[in-house]
């Protein structure tokens, strides 16, 4: 906004790259800091709780700020606490909620992320008429409002039940357990026998020495499971979604919408899109499963930005904006065509919330052993921070450079995506934690469409490797299954 440009003297494409990109640098150091450091030695809810304190502080700094330096060093405090919120709550959340609802329960974090982003776009158009800094130091201030709801309502909130058996503290874990699942009742069946299953898969990690970076990377044991988490959290970002929400008001402009006024107002549009079509896609997660949506909305995105970019260079006038430092696309000539830019970037937006939204964060926080699944997090989540990063560093400049061309790229990798999901990503809807390890050892073939049951969104079987016992569990009506223990000879 012009109230933001002023006081800053008209920052330039690399310096306005620089302070969004400010916050992803932050955040992906916050996520391994916080994966190597503070999930497994403080727990996942003081974590979390920690977090939330100083993405206020970083707040308070960004809002306060009075030249470039202090609200880039704001910002990446923001990010700090960003990476490792990011990382620790669908974490916390995969620990805590059953297998039935769990994709379910992770998604509707987006959700509530996507509704927060609707608000930002409401309030930052709103403030661009104040005719002071104002406009843009309260948007930055009421962030604080969140932050410190979250650091309030999670001491009321109960620990990771698998953190606590981790720290030998068995009570508190089955008290969890029960008050999660059972209303408070230590003998449920389900209780019990979820309990057991936690106890004995944690009896059989600690036999093992706790991975490196290094080994969760390359092991033999980890390294597929763990690209699969880095490939899903990178496809997301790759894609270019963050880049088109940060972006959005210079991208509507650039498909010929007019001033910054009416740009505002059809990213706030984009918002209703994104949270309007999320929560189909929260709410049939365990339905649909998360392969499939994320290998169709792949290909549906690629096609948006092909005819975006497509359109673009055959419909538009280019003229280069001496103010934003960015070129525009006139299509006065061809009005149509650029209402038909719009339109795509709203279904490519819509492409995006109804498969890419959720399951990216579900996924890594679903495949990976207790005694990992920090350090792992961190990863995927840095991985996310990582891509982020650059793309907002690198696209101020690339809309004034490439233009057209950066749809074309973004087209590119949607369909990339999509392939490398058919080729390497299973299926984890509806499969315990602890069943996950089943998946990636064995017989089963490195590509997933091989095996049915690895794709299946309600598996028929469920296999188990545990120390010296196989558990084969047969199918039954409505995959309700009954274990037959057989000794391992």
């Amino acid at each position: 906004m012009s109230q933001f440009n002023s006081y800053f003297h008209d920052p330039s494409n690399g310096l306005q790259g620089g302070i969004t990109a400010a916050i992803q640098a932050g955040a992906f150091a916050g996520s391994l800091l916080t994966g190597l450091f503070l999930a497994d030695a403080l727990g996942r809810r003081r974590t979390i709780i920690g977090g939330s304190a100083l993405f206020t502080i970083g707040i308070a700094i960004s809002c306060a700020s009075n030249n470039v330096k202090c609200l880039i060093a704001g910002r990446v405090i923001n990010g700090l606490a960003n990476g490792c919120c990011a990382m620790m709550v669908p974490l916390w959340q995969s620990e805590v909620t059953p297998k039935e609802i769990r994709g379910r329960i992770i998604s509707l974090q987006q959700c509530v992320i996507n509704f927060g982003i609707l608000t930002a776009f409401l309030i930052q158009y709103g403030c661009s008429f104040i005719p002071s800094n104002a406009a843009w130091r309260t948007p930055i201030g009421i962030q604080m409002v969140p932050t410190s709801a979250l650091f309030c309502v999670m001491w009321w909130l109960p620990e990771s039940p698998r953190w606590l058996v981790s720290k030998g503290r068995d009570e508190d874990a089955l008290q969890v357990l029960a008050r999660v699942h059972a209303d408070g009742d230590e003998s449920d069946d389900y209780v019990l026998e979820e309990f057991a299953e936690i106890k004995q898969k944690f009896a059989l990690e600690e036999s093992t020495e706790k991975p490196s970076y290094f080994s969760i990377l390359f092991s033999k044991k980890y390294s597929r499971r763990t690209f699969i988490g880095l490939g899903a959290q990178f496809w997301q970002q790759a894609v270019g979604i963050n880049s088109i929400l940060y972006y959005a008001p210079f991208l509507f402009e650039q498909a010929g919408v007019g001033s910054s006024s009416a740009s505002l107002l059809s990213n706030v549009i984009e918002g209703v899109v994104l949270n309007v079509v999320t929560w189909p896609n929260m709410y049939y997660l365990d339905t649909w499963g998360r392969r499939r949506p994320m290998i169709l909305g792949a290909i549906a995105m690629g096609i948006c930005m092909l005819l975006i970019g497509v359109l673009l260079k055959t419909q538009g006038d280019p003229r280069y904006d001496p103010v934003q430092h960015k070129i525009d696309f006139d299509f006065s000539a061809r009005p149509a065509a650029g209402k038909a830019v719009i339109a795509f970037l709203y279904l490519y937006v819509a492409s995006f919330a109804l498969s890419w939204a959720t399951p990216a964060w579900v996924v890594p926080a679903e495949i990976f052993p207790m005694r990992t699944r920090g350090r792992a997090n961190s990863m995927t989540t840095a991985t996310n921070w990582f891509v982020n990063f650059w793309f907002a560093l690198y696209i101020p400049t690339a809309l004034n450079r490439i233009s057209w061309i950066l749809y074309i790229i973004f087209a590119g990798i949607s369909f990339a995506a999509a392939l490398s999901t058919w080729l390497f990503q299973v299926e984890t809807a509806n499969r315990s934690l602890e069943e996950m390890d089943a998946m990636f050892e064995g017989d089963h073939p490195i590509f997933p469409f091989l095996d049915p049951t690895l794709t299946a969104v309600r598996p028929p079987v469920r296999l188990k490797h545990e120390a010296g016992l196989a558990d084969v569990l047969v199918e039954t009506e409505k995959n309700a299954v009954q274990p037959v223990h057989e000794e391992i000879a």
